[in-house]
């Protein structure tokens, strides 16, 4: 039975996953205008091979320029993003080889560029749709949530109701900031209903693949920061513990690259490791709190000791480590405002070999230095 023969409601799936491309940059007005920009993560579905039509979608990620406010600005951009995405470049190959759908029987190529420089045709239609948070008209971001609007555009690109099925997907999975492409080939036989099918499928596929890839990107660069600050906060522990001794102290080594991650796939796996870096992070920080309370209850008390007669050194040194005081409410000659922090010092630090008890626990100091003189 020739393949045109087969029934329309049994399509094909290429025996492929969805999978991430690196979208290529093509020479484009807006990648000449904006060459150091980052390109968007991709995700194209299997082929899907109906009677003589075939279906790819893509999905890519999409965050709109601040221009980008209204749904009429949204579907001018985004039809850009779809002009310029170079589907040939990225599937055509692969077309050609399966010889399915639209491309059986050596059909479904471009205009002959020679021998051996046979290459697939542009698809028929890029139905699209894509949701997105924008700012909205009169707003910089700055008011949270309240100055966001979550808009939506869709396009059938001549297959109707096609841009509006791919829509109906992307509400179904929660999807925000992408832009979904159905390109579907068409090769002379009307599928009817089922060609909605066909649509949705491919790009749930695509956009199930892209929300993954979004997922992994995102925890990979927090385990990034992660290790940033476990290193910083190490790299403090051992000079304190070093200035504590006076011997010299071997410095931690960082953390290796944010690049090690990217063998991991698994996104559970990702979300583990983030869970026990915030962990971490967590106990360093407070080891790295304990060890400034130590080394500046050690310059207090130096200060007591050297000029108990001094209040305003005191305050210096407590405005310093702590920044709640600003230095205009000192009184070197002994403090008559209401702040009962200064009052209470003013009881207190002019009389000679006084205990650092009022001074360490009013700069907001652990009451272990109490006892210290």
């Amino acid at each position: 039975m020739n393949k045109r023969d087969a029934s329309p409601d049994a399509p094909q799936i290429a025996s492929k996953r969805a999978r991430a491309h690196t979208p290529p940059r093509a020479p484009t007005l807006d990648s000449w205008l904006k060459p150091g920009a980052v390109a968007p993560l991709l995700a194209s579905s299997p082929h899907l091979h109906a009677s003589s039509s075939t279906f790819i979608s893509f999905t890519l990620s999409f965050v709109p320029p601040a221009h980008v406010r209204s749904p009429a600005a949204l579907t001018k951009e985004a039809k850009r993003v779809v002009r310029e995405l170079d589907v040939v470049r990225l599937v055509g190959g692969e077309l050609l080889e399966r010889n399915d759908g639209a491309f059986q029987n050596g059909e479904g190529r471009a205009p002959s560029r020679g021998k051996g420089k046979e290459r697939a045709r542009e698809p028929d239609h890029r139905m699209w749709a894509v949701r997105t948070l924008a700012l909205v008209e009169g707003k910089d971001g700055t008011g949270g949530a309240e100055d966001y609007q979550l808009l939506e555009a869709f396009d059938d690109d001549g297959e109707k109701y096609g841009g509006e099925r791919v829509l109906r997907v992307l509400k179904d999975q929660g999807a925000v900031d992408v832009l979904t492409i159905c390109c579907r080939w068409f090769g002379g036989d009307m599928l009817g209903p089922s060609r909605f099918h066909h649509i949705g499928i491919t790009a749930q596929h695509s956009a199930t693949e892209l929300l993954a890839l979004v997922a992994r990107r995102d925890l990979r660069a927090e385990l990034a920061r992660l290790d940033k600050d476990i290193d910083g906060m190490r790299t403090t522990l051992a000079a304190a513990a070093g200035a504590a001794s006076s011997q010299p102290q071997s410095q931690p080594q960082p953390s290796a690259s944010a690049a090690k991650y990217d063998d991991i796939d698994d996104v559970a796996r990702l979300e583990r490791l983030v869970a026990a870096k915030e962990k971490t992070r967590s106990n360093l920080e407070s080891r790295v709190g304990w060890a400034a309370m130590d080394q500046a209850g050690a310059e207090i008390v130096y200060l007591v000791v050297e000029c108990g007669k001094q209040a305003s050194l005191i305050t210096d040194v407590c405005v310093a480590k702590r920044g709640q005081w600003p230095q205009s409410t000192v009184d070197p000659s002994g403090c008559t405002t209401n702040d009962p922090f200064h009052l209470h010092r003013a009881q207190h630090l002019n009389t000679p070999g006084v205990q650092v008890s009022s001074t360490a626990n009013d700069c907001g100091y652990d009451e272990r230095y109490m006892a210290k003189a």
